[in-house]
């Protein structure tokens, strides 16, 4: 199965949250709603549930099975950078001769 990008999903996810703050917020205003219907949907539509309840707890499940990077962002773990690392370790060191071999 597909699965969005890490980064994607915190950032819809944080949307959402943002989203249901502003609502909370302000109430009345039709452009919170606008906004928390429009992060529901993209939340939705990436987690692929029906709902932004469900929608918001797989992104969570997801987001905690990511690792952080040297970065500070977060990448999944897969288990296919160690895979990888075993068969050619001079490709995922990033060595010249590494890419050069891979590329051969």
């Amino acid at each position: 199965m597909l699965m969005p990008h890490v980064r994607t999903v915190a950032a819809a996810l944080h949307a959402y949250r943002s989203a249901w703050t502003g609502l909370l917020r302000d109430p009345a205003s039709p452009h919170s709603y606008r906004r928390l219907d429009d992060a529901a949907y993209t939340l939705c539509v990436l987690m692929g549930q029906r709902n932004a309840a469900d929608a918001a707890a797989k992104a969570e499940r997801f987001l905690a099975r990511a690792e952080p990077a040297a970065d500070g962002s977060v990448r999944e773990k897969t288990g296919v950078r160690q895979a990888v690392h075993r068969v050619l370790p001079s490709a995922v060191s990033g060595t010249r001769k590494g890419r050069d071999a891979v590329a051969d």
